[in-house]
Protein backbone atom coordinates (compact mmCIF):
# COMPACT_ATOMS: atom_id res chain seq x y z
CA UNK A 1 0.00 0.00 0.00
CA UNK A 2 1.45 3.46 -0.88
CA UNK A 3 2.34 5.76 2.03
CA UNK A 4 -0.27 8.35 0.98
CA UNK A 5 -2.96 5.76 1.51
CA UNK A 6 -1.97 5.08 5.13
CA UNK A 7 -4.12 6.99 7.56
CA UNK A 8 -3.41 7.26 11.32
CA UNK A 9 -6.15 5.72 13.41
CA UNK A 10 -8.84 8.19 14.47
CA UNK A 11 -8.22 10.68 11.64
CA UNK A 12 -10.60 11.05 8.72
CA UNK A 13 -9.46 11.54 5.14
CA UNK A 14 -11.30 14.85 5.16
CA UNK A 15 -9.26 16.05 8.16
CA UNK A 16 -5.99 14.92 6.64
CA UNK A 17 -6.76 16.62 3.30
CA UNK A 18 -7.84 19.81 5.04
CA UNK A 19 -4.65 19.87 7.10
CA UNK A 20 -2.54 19.28 3.99
CA UNK A 21 -4.23 22.19 2.22
CA UNK A 22 -4.19 24.63 5.14
CA UNK A 23 -0.67 24.00 6.51
CA UNK A 24 1.23 25.66 3.62
CA UNK A 25 -1.11 28.66 3.75
CA UNK A 26 -0.54 29.10 7.50
CA UNK A 27 3.21 28.79 7.04
CA UNK A 28 3.09 31.47 4.33
CA UNK A 29 1.10 33.78 6.63
CA UNK A 30 3.59 33.30 9.45
CA UNK A 31 6.52 34.30 7.26
CA UNK A 32 4.86 36.92 5.06
CA UNK A 33 5.87 39.89 7.22
CA UNK A 34 2.28 40.85 8.07
CA UNK A 35 1.25 43.62 10.47
CA UNK A 36 4.17 43.03 12.85
CA UNK A 37 6.72 43.91 10.15
CA UNK A 38 5.82 47.61 10.07
CA UNK A 39 4.26 48.81 13.33
CA UNK A 40 1.55 51.43 13.09
CA UNK A 41 2.46 54.61 14.97
CA UNK A 42 -0.12 56.72 16.84
CA UNK A 43 0.63 60.44 17.04
CA UNK A 44 -2.53 61.97 18.48
CA UNK A 45 -6.02 61.68 19.88
CA UNK A 46 -9.21 63.64 19.29
CA UNK A 47 -12.37 63.54 21.39
CA UNK A 48 -15.41 64.79 19.41
CA UNK A 49 -18.77 65.59 20.96
CA UNK A 50 -21.39 65.33 18.21
CA UNK A 51 -24.23 65.26 20.70
CA UNK A 52 -26.51 68.03 21.97
CA UNK A 53 -25.30 67.82 25.57
CA UNK A 54 -21.93 68.58 27.15
CA UNK A 55 -19.46 65.76 27.84
CA UNK A 56 -17.39 65.78 31.03
CA UNK A 57 -14.48 63.73 32.33
CA UNK A 58 -13.97 61.73 29.15
CA UNK A 59 -11.09 59.24 29.23
CA UNK A 60 -9.66 56.78 26.72
CA UNK A 61 -8.04 53.99 28.73
CA UNK A 62 -5.66 51.30 27.46
CA UNK A 63 -6.95 48.32 29.43
CA UNK A 64 -3.67 46.36 29.33
CA UNK A 65 -1.63 48.86 31.31
CA UNK A 66 -4.03 51.53 32.57
CA UNK A 67 -2.53 54.37 30.51
CA UNK A 68 -5.12 56.98 29.60
CA UNK A 69 -5.72 60.31 27.92
CA UNK A 70 -8.50 62.53 29.21
CA UNK A 71 -10.34 65.78 28.69
CA UNK A 72 -12.34 67.63 31.35
CA UNK A 73 -15.16 69.25 29.33
CA UNK A 74 -16.35 69.23 25.71
CA UNK A 75 -19.24 71.47 24.71
CA UNK A 76 -21.91 70.18 22.31
CA UNK A 77 -20.35 70.05 18.84
CA UNK A 78 -16.91 70.65 20.37
CA UNK A 79 -13.56 68.93 20.11
CA UNK A 80 -10.69 68.27 22.52
CA UNK A 81 -7.46 67.15 20.85
CA UNK A 82 -4.04 66.11 22.02
CA UNK A 83 -0.87 65.37 20.11
CA UNK A 84 1.87 63.33 21.68
CA UNK A 85 5.12 61.63 20.71
CA UNK A 86 4.55 58.62 18.46
CA UNK A 87 3.66 55.41 20.25
CA UNK A 88 3.35 51.98 18.64
CA UNK A 89 -0.18 50.65 18.16
CA UNK A 90 -0.27 47.32 19.97
CA UNK A 91 -3.94 46.45 19.45
CA UNK A 92 -4.81 46.29 23.15
CA UNK A 93 -8.47 46.67 24.11
CA UNK A 94 -9.54 50.24 24.85
CA UNK A 95 -12.29 51.66 27.02
CA UNK A 96 -13.93 55.07 26.91
CA UNK A 97 -15.55 56.44 30.08
CA UNK A 98 -17.41 59.77 30.22
CA UNK A 99 -20.15 61.68 32.03
CA UNK A 100 -23.07 63.21 30.17
CA UNK A 101 -26.17 64.86 31.67
CA UNK A 102 -24.95 63.72 35.10
CA UNK A 103 -24.91 60.04 34.04
CA UNK A 104 -21.65 58.04 33.86
CA UNK A 105 -21.21 56.04 30.64
CA UNK A 106 -18.68 53.51 29.37
CA UNK A 107 -18.07 51.66 26.15
CA UNK A 108 -16.67 48.71 28.02
CA UNK A 109 -13.59 47.17 26.43
CA UNK A 110 -13.48 47.45 22.65
CA UNK A 111 -10.80 46.34 20.23
CA UNK A 112 -10.13 48.54 17.23
CA UNK A 113 -8.24 47.04 14.32
CA UNK A 114 -6.78 49.39 11.71
CA UNK A 115 -7.88 48.72 8.17
CA UNK A 116 -5.35 48.26 5.39
CA UNK A 117 -5.33 51.90 4.29
CA UNK A 118 -4.69 53.13 7.85
CA UNK A 119 -1.94 50.55 8.36
CA UNK A 120 -0.34 51.45 5.01
CA UNK A 121 -0.32 55.13 6.01
CA UNK A 122 2.04 54.13 8.84
CA UNK A 123 0.97 56.92 11.21
CA UNK A 124 -2.53 57.28 12.60
CA UNK A 125 -4.58 59.15 15.18
CA UNK A 126 -7.26 57.84 17.51
CA UNK A 127 -10.66 59.53 17.24
CA UNK A 128 -13.26 59.09 19.97
CA UNK A 129 -16.73 60.22 18.91
CA UNK A 130 -19.64 60.76 21.34
CA UNK A 131 -22.87 60.73 19.32
CA UNK A 132 -25.44 60.95 22.13
CA UNK A 133 -25.66 60.12 25.83
CA UNK A 134 -24.55 56.49 26.08
CA UNK A 135 -23.39 56.27 22.47
CA UNK A 136 -19.71 56.57 21.60
CA UNK A 137 -17.13 54.86 19.46
CA UNK A 138 -13.43 54.69 18.77
CA UNK A 139 -11.92 54.88 15.30
CA UNK A 140 -8.38 54.95 13.91
CA UNK A 141 -7.75 57.44 11.12
CA UNK A 142 -4.62 58.01 9.11
CA UNK A 143 -2.91 61.19 10.30
CA UNK A 144 -3.44 62.74 6.87
CA UNK A 145 -7.21 62.52 7.55
CA UNK A 146 -7.81 59.66 5.11
CA UNK A 147 -9.04 56.16 5.82
CA UNK A 148 -10.65 55.01 9.04
CA UNK A 149 -11.10 51.76 10.93
CA UNK A 150 -14.43 50.50 12.25
CA UNK A 151 -16.51 52.45 14.78
CA UNK A 152 -17.34 50.56 17.97
CA UNK A 153 -20.59 51.59 19.70
CA UNK A 154 -20.89 51.98 23.44
CA UNK A 155 -22.48 49.27 25.49
CA UNK A 156 -24.46 51.51 27.85
CA UNK A 157 -24.27 53.05 31.33
CA UNK A 158 -21.50 52.06 33.73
Amino acid sequence: MPCWAVRPEGLSWRGICLAALVAPWLAACATSGGPASAPLRIDGLTFENRSRTAVASIRLIVSADGRFVSCGHIAPGGVCASGFPDVAWEGHPLQVDWVQAGQPWSTGEVTVMPDTAVRNAGVAAVRVVVLAPGSAGVVLVSSDGGAAAALNPASGPR
